[in-house]
C-alpha cells in the first residue's frame, strides 16, 4: 500500500503545522493546491513517502515579486519547481510552490494570459513554444477572474516520445467533460486538472500510460472527501488534487488518482510468416524514436510476396499489428481510383476526353446547374492529372455542405451524403480554368470515383473497387475508412495525431468535440480519394497486379503501360504524375519507378516500386521523428530486402490465400 497522507481545507498555519510533521518523518510533495482569498489562503496538499527521499523546498505563500525572486534565487541553486499554485486576481495573486534538485531547470513562467498560440505571453503560446523545444506542460497555477484570466505554468522535457495535450484552458465543467470523453475514447488520460475561482478548468492529456487511473472534477469539499475515502480504501492514491473557491466552503475539486506513478513501459511485437533481424530492427529504431504505435510493411519481387509484417510498439493493452492490420491509406486510395478509371477506359465505357459533367449531371443545391460556367468543360484527363481547377478539400467539410444546403433553402442533417457532396461542389467556383494549371486535387479524385460508382451502378466507389479490383485479386483487407472511434472496421490500427489534437464532429447536429480524425472529416465519403484503409499485404497485391508484365483480371498489360507512361509522360513536365501516382519514371532498362503516399494527421501510408521491387509501408502515426528515410522508397529498408535470399515462395499463396498471379 503506497504510503500517504493528505488534507484539504486547511488554513495557511495549519497547513505548515502538516506539512513541517510530514516532512519530519520522510514525505514529500505530491500535489499541491492554493485557494481561497488573499488574505486567508486555503491550502489542498498531498505528500508521499518514498524509498528514496528527495530534497525538496517549498514556499506557501508568496506575492508575485517573491515568487519571482525565489525561482531565480532556487535556479541558482539547481532547484527547480515541481508544482505551483496560485489564488487571488491578476493585479494582486499569491503563489505557493514546490522546488527540487532539477537539471535541467525547466521553462517556467507566469502572468500569461489566454489567447493566441503566436503570442508568447499567453499560455497558449508558451505551449507551442514547448512544444518545439521537445517539453510538454507539467503542473499549471489558474487564478484572476473571468475577465482577466492568468496562468503559471512549469513545463519538462519529454524524453520518451509521448504525446500531450493542453489546448483546454478554460472549459467549463461540461466543457472539461466533452474534452475528457474525447480524448479518453483514444487511448489517453489526464496528466493534469486544475480550475480557477470561476469554475474553468485547465487540463492536460497525454497517451502515457500508468495503469489503471481514476478522475473526478466540479466536486464539492464533502464530495471529495467521499470520493478519497472510497478509492483510497480500492488501492488508489491522489496524485493530483485541485481546488478553486472564495472559501473552504464553497469550493469546487478536481483529482486525479492512480495506483502506481510508474510508466507503463512501451513493448515491440513484431508479426508475420518470415522474419528479417535487420530489416526488423529497422522498423524498431524507427518507432523507438517516435510516438508511432502500430505500422506495417510488405515486399514484393516481381508478383510474389516476400515479406509482410505487422509492428507494434505500445503498451500491453493495445491490440498487436498484424500484416493483415488495416491502416488508412489516405490519397494511396487515388491509386485505387485510377486503376478503376482505366478499366472503364478499357470496358469502354469511358474516354480522356468525356466530360465530367455528361456523366455525372450534377446540379446544385438550389437545383440549377453548376455555378461556375467552366466546370462543363473538365475532362476525365483533367481530373487524373489533377488540372480540373475545382477547390481541393472542402468536399469533406460536412458542415459547408449543410451551409450551402440551408443558404438554398433546405435543412439537411449531417453526416451528409455523397449526392449532397456533389451538388455542394457543382455550387462551387473554380480555382483555375480546367487544363490550365496543375495542383494536387483532393476533390478530383473524389469525382472521379463518383464517376465510377455511376457507370458501374454501384451505390459506392468501394462497391465498384470490389467488383472489379479486390474480389478478382483475392484482396480482402482493403475497404472504407471508418468516420468515429466506435465505428471502425474490424482489424483496424489505432490512430493518434502527434498533438492529440480534437476537433468537432462531422457526424451528428450538435457536432461534439472528437479525436483528430475520428469523425471531423467525413472519411467514408472520400473513398476514392482518400478514405480507404488496407492492409500492408492487400496494397502489395497492387503493386504485384501492376508489375506482373501480363494481361490480369485487373487490367491488361497494355493498359498498365498505358496509364503509367501517361502518368511518367506528365510527370517528366516537371509536376506531379497523376493517374494515381505522386512521380512515375520510367527506367531505361525497362519498367518502372513509381511511388504514391498518403498523409492525414493522424497516419501515413506509402506504395513504391523501382523495376522489380515493391514496397507498402503504413505508420498509424505521423513518423515524422521516426526514421526520416522511410519515404517513398525506404532505401534502407530495400537495400537489405534487395540482398536478402527471399527462396522462391510466394507469401501471397502460401500465407494469405490469394492465387499466384
Amino acid at each position: 500500500m503506497t504510503d500517504f497522507t493528505a488534507w484539504h481545507g486547511k488554513s495557511f498555519a495549519e497547513h505548515v503545522a502538516l506539512r513541517d510533521a510530514a516532512a519530519a518523518t520522510g514525505y514529500r510533495f505530491l500535489s499541491l493546491s492554493l485557494y481561497g482569498a488573499v488574505g486567508s489562503p486555503v491550502y489542498a496538499a498531498v505528500m508521499i513517502k518514498r524509498a528514496t527521499v528527495v530534497a525538496q523546498r517549498d514556499w506557501p505563500l508568496m506575492t508575485s515579486a517573491e515568487w519571482q525572486q525565489t525561482f531565480n534565487d532556487q535556479a541558482k541553486l539547481g532547484y527547480g519547481p515541481v508544482m505551483i499554485a496560485a489564488t487571488g486576481l491578476a493585479a494582486d495573486p499569491r503563489f505557493a510552490a514546490v522546488f527540487q534538485p532539477m537539471n535541467p531547470i525547466p521553462l517556467t513562467r507566469g502572468g500569461l494570459r489566454s489567447g493566441d498560440p503566436a503570442d508568447a505571453g499567453t499560455i497558449q503560446g508558451m505551449n507551442a513554444v514547448a512544444r518545439k523545444q521537445g517539453l510538454m506542460l507539467h503542473w499549471a497555477a489558474s487564478y484572476g477572474d473571468p475577465a482577466d484570466p492568468r496562468y503559471a505554468a512549469i513545463w519538462v522535457p519529454v524524453t520518451d516520445h509521448s504525446l500531450w495535450n493542453a489546448d483546454g484552458v478554460a472549459d467549463t465543467a461540461a466543457q472539461y467533460q466533452a474534452r475528457f470523453n474525447a480524448q479518453t475514447s483514444a487511448w489517453c488520460r489526464p496528466s493534469f486538472v486544475t480550475l480557477d475561482a470561476g469554475s474553468r478548468y485547465l487540463s492536460v492529456f497525454t497517451d502515457r500510460e500508468t495503469g489503471p487511473w481514476i478522475a473526478r472534477h466540479d466536486m464539492t469539499p464533502a464530495g471529495y472527501q467521499t470520493e478519497f475515502d472510497a478509492h483510497k480504501q480500492a488501492g488508489f492514491y491522489p496524485v493530483c488534487v485541485q481546488a478553486a473557491g472564495t472559501s473552504a466552503a464553497n469550493a469546487r475539486f478536481t483529482a486525479l488518482w492512480v495506483k502506481t506513478e510508474a510508466v507503463t513501459p512501451r513493448v515491440f511485437t513484431p508479426t508475420g510468416p518470415v522474419t528479417n533481424a535487420a530489416i526488423d530492427a529497422i522498423i524498431l529504431a524507427a518507432m523507438q524514436a517516435s510516438p508511432v504505435k502500430h505500422a506495417g510493411l510488405a515486399i514484393t519481387h516481381g508478383t510474389r510476396l516476400v515479406y509482410a509484417r505487422g509492428y507494434t510498439f505500445a503498451e500491453a493493452d493495445w491490440p498487436i499489428a498484424q500484416p493483415t492490420t488495416r491502416f488508412r491509406m489516405a490519397s494511396v486510395s487515388k491509386t485505387v481510383t485510377a486503376i478503376a478509371i482505366r478499366q472503364l477506359i478499357d470496358a469502354g465505357q469511358l474516354q480522356l476526353g468525356d466530360k465530367l459533367q455528361d456523366k455525372l449531371q450534377l446540379k446544385t443545391p438550389g437545383g440549377g446547374a453548376p455555378a461556375d460556367g467552366r466546370f462543363g468543360s473538365i475532362t476525365i484527363q483533367h481530373l487524373l492529372e489533377h488540372k480540373s481547377g475545382v477547390k481541393t478539400n472542402n468536399f469533406i467539410a460536412g458542415d459547408l455542405v449543410q451551409s450551402a444546403f440551408a443558404a438554398a433553402g433546405h435543412s439537411i442533417t449531417l453526416p451528409v451524403t455523397a449526392e449532397q457532396t456533389d451538388a455542394y461542389v457543382a455550387s462551387l467556383p473554380l480555382d483555375t480554368t480546367p487544363g490550365a494549371t496543375a495542383v494536387y486535387n483532393n476533390c478530383g479524385y473524389y469525382l472521379l470515383a463518383r464517376v465510377v460508382a455511376k457507370l458501374r451502378g454501384t451505390a459506392t466507389p468501394v462497391a465498384a473497387f470490389q467488383q472489379t479490383i479486390f474480389a478478382p485479386l483475392g484482396i480482402q483487407h482493403i475497404g472504407r475508412a471508418g468516420n468515429l472511434v466506435t465505428a471502425q472496421p474490424p482489424g483496424e490500427a489505432r490512430y493518434q495525431s502527434a498533438t492529440l489534437a480534437l476537433a468537432t464532429s462531422d457526424m451528428t447536429n450538435d457536432r461534439p468535440l472528437v479525436p483528430s480524425e475520428y469523425g471531423d472529416e467525413q472519411l467514408s465519403i472520400a473513398d476514392g480519394s482518400g478514405g480507404l484503409s488496407g492492409s500492408p499485404v492487400d496494397q502489395a497485391r497492387l503493386i504485384a497486379a501492376l508489375l506482373v508484365g501480363k494481361d490480369t483480371a485487373m487490367l491488361k498489360a497494355a493498359s498498365v503501360m498505358a496509364m503509367l507512361d501517361a502518368g511518367a509522360a506528365v510527370n517528366a513536365t516537371g509536376t506531379r504524375a497523376g493517374y494515381g501516382f505522386d512521380a512515375i519514371t520510367k527506367l531505361a532498362g525497362g519498367g518502372y519507378r513509381a511511388q504514391k503516399g498518403g498523409s492525414l494527421q493522424t497516419s501515413n501510408n506509402v506504395l513504391s516500386f523501382d523495376g522489380q521491387w515493391g514496397l507498402v509501408m503504413a505508420w498509424a502515426s505521423p513518423p515524422s521523428a521516426a526514421d526520416a528515410a522511410w519515404y517513398p522508397y525506404y532505401d534502407t529498408v530495400m537495400a537489405i530486402a534487395k540482398s536478402a535470399a527471399w527462396g522462391p515462395g510466394d507469401l501471397f499463396a502460401t500465407s494469405y490465400g490469394m492465387a499466384p498471379l
